[in-house]
């Protein structure tokens, strides 16, 4: 009967002793220690910043996203080489605009692409640091490439231009050419681009002036226009113009690469109408529907 009690008071206490054992019911009086890290521990902490000096502009990062990327500058041992004792800071001679871009790839994973910066200093950035341009983010992917490609397609025009300029023909012909399509061929180019250019400024100022009255006459009541009241004048005038136009004409027409291309081309004509009416004039002096049609064709030609 006596062992019967025993077990009796062996089985109530059961219960309590799974619960202690399973941290139901506290045995010890006392908190367990905090885990607490030693000195020989070789764990960083999370929250630990990196100081950064870009240029004179300061920026913080934790220790711990810049540790999650060795293969870059700033994630692996190199930055320490960047390191100033005296101020506690990483410095680095850079943009400090496009850094604090570069910054974004650490603490979000991926990069974005700043549209009003360069895309060549972009990309220069990129490779100091070491990350990879793949690591654009999905939003900037099209962005960046657009720029590239552009960047890509003026310098190549660019390239060729220089080419194109630095091949100068050794022909005359070629020369001369040269130095109607492009004023900045050399000086002769340059005179030539100027001086055709006062002379159709002159034209159209004729033009322009020989339709407006001058004023009212001794004698006569209705007013004259200029270009009927000062004819030898404004003649020797169209006749200048006229015959500089005329040597342009030939020049180009002696120089052009393929003649019967140019003159079958929409400029060659307006030059051909222009000044064709002027010699048709010489042909046929007494006839005096000549001058009016030409006054109205150089106005329309100019």
């Amino acid at each position: 009967m006596a062992q019967i009690c025993d077990m009796a008071q062996a089985s109530a206490w059961l219960p309590l002793v799974r619960a202690s054992a399973i941290g139901w019911v506290p045995i010890a009086q006392h908190r367990l220690p905090k885990n607490v890290c030693t000195k020989d521990d070789s764990s960083q902490d999370v929250f630990e910043k990196t100081i950064i000096n870009v240029s004179g502009q300061r920026f913080e990062i934790l220790t711990s996203s810049l540790n999650q990327y060795p293969h870059t500058l700033l994630g692996s041992d190199e930055r320490d080489y960047f390191y100033d004792e005296n101020s506690g800071e990483y410095y680095f001679d850079r943009d400090p605009e496009i850094f604090r871009h570069i910054l974004t790839y650490y603490r979000c994973g991926h990069l974005h692409y700043p549209k009003k910066e360069c895309v060549m200093q972009y990309e220069d950035e990129l490779a100091y640091f070491r990350i990879a341009s793949e690591a654009l983010g999905d939003c900037c992917y099209e962005d960046y490439h657009d720029s590239k490609r552009e960047n890509s397609e003026r310098l190549l025009e660019e390239r060729s231009s220089t080419k194109e300029n630095a091949e100068v023909p050794k022909d005359f012909r070629n020369r001369l050419w040269q130095a109607f399509e492009n004023p900045e061929f050399s000086t002769t180019a340059i005179v030539i681009y100027y001086v055709t250019g006062f002379f159709i400024a002159v034209s159209v100022f004729a033009n322009i002036t020989e339709t407006i009255p001058c004023g009212p006459e001794p004698g006569l009541s209705k007013q004259r226009a200029c270009g009927d009241r000062y004819i030898d004048a404004f003649s020797c005038l169209d006749t200048a113009c006229v015959i500089i136009f005329t040597i342009e004409y030939c020049a180009r027409m002696y120089a052009a690469p393929n003649r019967w291309k140019f003159f079958i081309s929409v400029m060659s004509i307006i030059d051909v109408v222009a000044i064709l009416p002027f010699y048709i004039g010489l042909l046929m002096p007494d006839n005096k529907c000549i001058p009016v049609a030409r006054q109205h064709i150089r106005v329309v030609c100019t």
